[in-house]
């Protein structure tokens, strides 16, 4: 939904913006002799003169001009702005009913095309889990792919080191690469055993990324664990929630099946991260290459849009429709987005209802986005807009915009997986069968045949009175997440 660009009614009279009353009143008898169709002049010009006449209806209005500045500033902000942002509604006209209508609002952010970042020098913590589950493969791979981040990391790049079990140990306090020898051999030394202690490891690491943190610097902790760590859960959200409020950024690699997804997710929420589900050691150096590299192309953070509804309209519900789906908390008519990353979009889609309105053309809502652009130097960035409805008596046909419908075709796969665990948690065990059966159908709808055969097995041992598997569940969960990430643009 794109409004066109306003045009400059100063430059159409030659004056500049803070020229007074005056000053309009002699630019607009001046230049409207000499462009009059019936001037006379060889000057003469309708659409120029049409043009000096709108400018002067404008400019010399008090508050049409205090309207127009503030539109004007928020069109120049936006063609300076790093960010941008596309709006479509799934209808933009209509029926006038007496009745309310649902509406869709998808606001999709991303840097701008022209836009070309400068890599920022990472100030990176590796948390390594290497209790006794770890043993073998799972570490072995942990170890090739720290392996890899060591040798890839710049110079000026800064990189911890930390390994715990029931306890902590930093093995590479945070330095410089310019050691890497050193980092290498330290990494070999990690061996197995003991417990699963998340939260020593996560203080030490933090502890060590808080050391060197820095303005020109982004700061982020990466933890990898396989296993569960017990009595400690509310004292590692703490540790997450104070991490994120410093601007210290937390993602997780959980490795097999044993691992509390719930308290992960949690986890990373609270510092602006993701958690990812890795079910093959194998998978472990592909995937942690891929978030540091991730990281390295952060844009900007701290993504915050805001909705204001006019008094016939209102929330039903929100969703996080990209990078990844999940729910949005919306507080006073906020919620957080989190990072933006180069190559990627951020996307909130909204689930409106619309009261009685009459036919004409109405303010939905103003949405706005304020975000941290990173440097250097870092600043605040804000775009804001309206967004307006026609209603009419007899609308014309219109489709739902496509992207629209994808993005509401893989929604329903993600939330009705949701559904189905509810539905098993509270023993209905027949209910949650079928609703995984029909998670496998919209899957294979759009060619997503791995995760449809799981979902598919699934269903089968529910409907059996089996238990669902691990693995099945966090396949089904994190894979049903990611469809966000695949929707085309």
């Amino acid at each position: 939904m794109e409004t066109d660009p306003l045009p400059d009614l100063y430059a159409a009279l030659g004056i500049p913006r803070i020229a007074d009353a005056e000053e309009i009143r002699q630019a607009y008898r001046g230049l409207a002799k000499r462009f009059h169709p019936d001037s006379g002049t060889g000057e003469a010009s309708t659409e120029r003169f049409q043009m000096i006449e709108e400018a002067y209806r404008v400019l010399s209005s008090p508050q049409q001009r205090r309207e127009y500045d503030h539109r004007l500033k928020l069109q120049e902000q936006k063609a300076q702005a790093v960010l941008s942002c596309q709006v479509l509604t799934s209808q933009e006209t209509l029926p006038a009913m007496e009745t309310e209508q649902m509406l869709y609002l998808l606001i999709e952010i991303e840097p701008r095309s022209e836009f070309k970042p400068r890599r920022m020098p990472l100030n990176l913590g590796l948390v390594i889990d290497r209790s006794t589950s770890m043993e073998g493969n799972r570490l072995n791979s942990v170890k090739v792919a720290a392996h890899r981040i060591i040798d890839d990391l710049q110079e000026d790049d800064v990189l911890s080191i930390v390994a715990f079990s029931d306890r902590a140990e930093v093995l590479l306090p945070g330095q410089s690469m310019k050691d890497r020898a050193r980092a290498h051999a330290l990494v070999s030394s990690i061996w197995a055993g003991g417990g699963t202690e998340i939260l020593q490891g996560l203080k030490a690491g933090l502890e060590q990324v808080r050391r060197f943190q820095r303005s020109d610097r982004i700061s982020y902790l990466i933890l990898l664990t396989d296993g569960r760590t017990y009595g400690d859960e509310e004292d590692c959200i703490v540790e997450a929630r104070r991490a994120g409020l410093e601007r210290i950024g937390i993602s997780a690699l959980g490795i097999g099946e044993d691992w509390n997804d719930l308290f992960l997710d949690r986890l990373v929420q609270q510092a602006n991260g993701v958690s990812v589900y890795v079910s093959h050691a194998q998978q472990i150096r592909q995937v942690l290459d891929e978030q540091v590299r991730k990281i390295g192309r952060l844009v900007a953070r701290d993504l915050s849009l805001t909705l204001r509804f006019s008094e016939h309209v209102w929330l039903e519900a929100a969703f996080c429709a990209a990078p990844q789906f999940d729910h949005l908390v919306m507080e006073d008519g906020t919620c957080k987005l989190g990072p933006l990353f180069q190559g990627e979009k951020v996307s909130a889609l909204y689930e409106l209802v619309v009261g009685r309105a009459e036919p004409g053309t109405h303010r939905l809502l103003q949405w706005e986005l304020t975000a941290e652009v990173l440097g250097p130097p870092a600043r605040q960035e804000r775009l804001q807009a309206d967004v307006r409805l026609n209603v009419s008596a007899e609308p014309p046909p219109e489709p739902v915009p496509p992207r629209i419908l994808t993005v509401l075709s893989r929604l329903s796969i993600f939330r009705l997986q949701e559904q189905a665990w509810r539905a098993l948690e509270e023993g209905r065990a027949l209910e949650a069968g079928r609703q995984l059966e029909t998670v496998a159908t919209r899957l294979l709808d759009i060619g997503e045949y791995e995760l449809a055969q799981m979902a598919l097995l699934e269903a089968g041992r529910v409907t059996q009175g089996a238990q669902v598997s691990k693995k099945g569940h966090k396949t089904i969960k994190y894979g049903t997440r990611s469809l966000g990430i695949k929707t085309p643009g």
